[in-house]
């Protein structure tokens, strides 16, 4: 496996500023947050030891607040991202 260059801290970092959509009733992303989903995604794309790790990280995250997982699902639609994996907190991360 390729090592990650990522730290799980730095992601959740570069998404903060989408916390207002997904943590309240704010009804589109912010151009902020979807630069960040846009950012992430470059850096998911360039490695698979970081996509891996990004998945695992934000499965954890998940799992520890309270977000809203139908807007987490639509954020890539949303910021015109393309991601290869399903936003779930289920998701398998070694695929």
């Amino acid at each position: 496996w390729a090592a990650a260059e990522i730290q799980c801290n730095d992601a959740v970092a570069r998404v903060l500023p989408c916390e207002a959509f997904l943590l309240s009733g704010d009804s589109t992303p912010s151009a902020a947050c979807c630069s960040a989903v846009q950012s992430l995604d470059q850096t998911a794309t360039a490695s698979a030891g970081d996509r891996r790790a990004i998945c695992e990280c934000f499965k954890d995250v998940a799992k520890s607040f309270p977000i809203n997982l139908a807007k987490a699902q639509l954020l890539p639609e949303l910021c015109h991202v393309t991601v290869g994996v399903k936003i779930d907190p289920d998701v398998d991360c070694t695929r």
